[in-house]
């Protein structure tokens, strides 16, 4: 009898391992397909009644809405690297750092935050990102790198970051600013 208990408590305890490493790698799946700006596998990944929040504000409520964020981010280049913290049940943990075009083009620090993905029958049905260790410090040196563009973008087009919609043409329409701000300070040599 005795045997047989610690059976079923092994196989209970392989079981659960099992589900939090293929946990694990639905989220490292996830990340890989977005990196590659794979939009098939990357929508793949996510449940039909997939939402993402920031805390308790929701930034995307649904796939759709989500796709505007996607495309937005392939103009951008970005990419996201992450650490897993935790895979406990159906939450995996990961401290996330987020690259793009934007920030490096404008000398800002890749973003970082911590990001719990939820996971319901083998998808991603909702992401919520959260402040890390030190993530007020971190933002504040970030930020202080925008300045410069965010007071030469209200004084030359009359514009501020919010009037940008998380999409492709105003990805696109933000990327040749940058560039123009880029370039205004290039000295040209003429004959």
């Amino acid at each position: 009898m005795k045997t047989a208990y610690l059976a079923l408590l092994l196989c209970f305890f392989l079981s659960i391992s099992n589900s939090q490493n293929d946990n694990s790698k639905i989220v490292e799946d996830y990340i890989e397909n977005f990196n590659k700006k794979d939009s098939v596998a990357t929508f793949n990944t996510l449940h039909k009644n997939f939402s993402e929040y920031w805390n308790t504000i929701l930034v995307s409520k649904n796939k759709r809405e989500y796709s505007g964020y996607y495309s937005w981010g392939t103009v951008m280049q970005d990419k996201e690297e992450i650490e897993i913290v935790s895979s406990v049940g159906k939450k995996v943990v990961v401290n996330s750092t987020y690259y793009s075009d934007l920030d490096q083009l404008l000398g800002k620090m890749p973003y970082k935050c911590k990001k719990t993905f939820i996971i319901s029958k083998g998808k991603i049905i909702k992401i919520v990102s959260s402040k890390n260790k030190r993530y007020d410090l971190y933002q504040n040196k970030r930020k202080s790198a925008f300045i410069p563009f965010k007071n030469w973008l209200s004084r030359t087009h009359k514009l501020k970051r919010r009037d940008f919609n998380m999409n492709h043409k105003d990805a696109l329409k933000m990327k040749n600013i940058v560039f123009e701000y880029l370039a205004k300070d290039e000295i040209v040599d003429r004959d």
